[in-house]
């Protein structure tokens, strides 16, 4: 008898701090949206959002991150999503790195900009299960370049 008490004990401070655990991070994520009968969900910021989004991407179809090119995280993209005859479903700006995104199966046009040339792309959602898409963009020029020059450096100010 013992023996089971003890267990019992343990199987209950085992689930309490595992629903701890969830309650922690599901607080630290933003609510999914619904626009247009589209749910997305998008942030990421932070590593602890960061995993727990990771955690939840097999609930939605199209799963999306946005970095810049040399492979840092992008927040606050724009990003537009239209279905195969050309019909805007969701216009909407990043909270952070991830935009999950819970869409039939079909082909999509997801155009998206940092501040720099507008990126399009087609990404198809299967029936089954999801897809990841990856998106490199330019970010905005710093103040005082010239976005077409590499070479050129910020100004001094002077």
């Amino acid at each position: 008898m013992k023996r089971f008490d003890h267990m019992l004990r343990t199987v209950s401070i085992v689930l309490c701090f595992g629903t701890a655990s969830i309650a922690v991070s599901a607080q630290s994520l933003p609510e999914a949206v619904s626009t247009n009968g589209v749910l997305y969900m998008t942030g990421g910021v932070g590593e602890d959002e960061a995993k727990a989004f990771l955690s939840l991407a097999p609930r939605y179809s199209l799963r999306m991150m946005f970095t810049s090119p040399g492979g840092g995280y992008l927040a606050d993209v724009g990003v537009r999503i239209a279905d195969a005859g050309g019909k805007t479903l969701l216009d909407t700006r990043t909270g952070g790195p991830f935009l999950y995104i819970m869409l039939p199966a079909g082909r999509y046009r997801v155009i998206a900009n940092a501040g720099g040339p507008e990126v399009a792309r087609w990404v198809t959602v299967p029936r089954r299960g999801g897809t990841d898409f990856h998106l490199p963009l330019e970010e905005r020029a710093a103040r005082g370049t010239n976005a077409n020059c590499p070479r050129c450096r910020p100004s001094a100010g002077l």
